[in-house]
């Protein structure tokens, strides 16, 4: 079968239009990850071993388990959990069927970068240097204080390259939630095969997307991460 390129261009801009999608779940979740993340990985670095290995113990746990499993074992009971929580919030009847699969989307990955995230910014904690931590509770600071202003902006310094990391992480991965009905640009060259019934130009068209997407991003994160360091040199002086 020979390519027709007026059909990749025609998938292109029709796989394109689910780019907000693709770009805005990834965003969102890994912010929450990351605030989340940063709450346990401070825990697990200042509990005792009990609470520690609690911790520890869940983020095993999602980090072990293939992404495509933890995304049905949600799919199939989250439902059941929100609806009885929805029913109340809207004053009306809410069934399990009811309920967007978007819910999924959104917590299974914010699970996911929670877990990854924690993992990531307790060893940028780890490398900061302790004595961050004694010569600001020595001028005054509060654990807080000493969190907020000193030890995390230098962890987060140094995560910041895994930040990015993860964000392609989830642009990608989203692409298998087009199993629970996520429409994102993979799902989109997908609904173009069928209904055109052209199986390789669309798939052609959506590598290419991702591929542009990926130097675009890349390119941001390299600025923004430049930019931080310029920043925190300019505090320390």
């Amino acid at each position: 079968m020979t390519i027709d390129f007026a059909t990749i261009i025609e998938a292109f801009f029709f796989i394109v239009k689910r780019l907000p999608v693709t770009l805005f779940i990834p965003a969102v979740t890994l912010a929450v990850g990351i605030v989340l993340g940063s709450v346990i990985a401070i825990i697990r670095l200042r509990s005792g071993k009990f609470v520690n290995a609690v911790l520890a113990t869940g983020v095993s746990f999602v980090r072990a388990v293939p992404a495509i499993v933890q995304v049905f074992i949600l799919y199939y009971s989250l439902p059941y959990l929100l609806a009885p929580f929805l029913s109340s919030l809207t004053g009306s009847v809410v069934k399990p069927f009811d309920v967007s699969p978007y819910w999924t989307a959104y917590i299974f990955f914010i699970i996911y970068q929670t877990a990854y995230q924690s993992e990531n910014i307790r060893g940028a904690l780890l490398a900061v240097d302790k004595g961050q931590m004694e010569a600001a509770m020595a001028a005054g600071l509060s654990t807080y204080q000493a969190y907020k202003r000193i030890i995390l902006p230098q962890a987060f310094a140094v995560a910041v390259p895994s930040f990015f990391t993860y964000y392609l992480h989830g642009v990608k991965g989203l692409a298998l939630l087009f199993t629970i009905k996520i429409v994102d640009i993979f799902a989109a060259a997908d609904i173009f095969a069928a209904l055109y019934s052209r199986r390789t130009e669309p798939y052609i068209a959506d590598a290419l997307l991702y591929w542009v997407l990926c130097i675009v991003l890349t390119l941001v994160f390299n600025k923004w991460e430049n930019n931080l360091k310029v920043n925190l040199a300019l505090a320390k002086n």
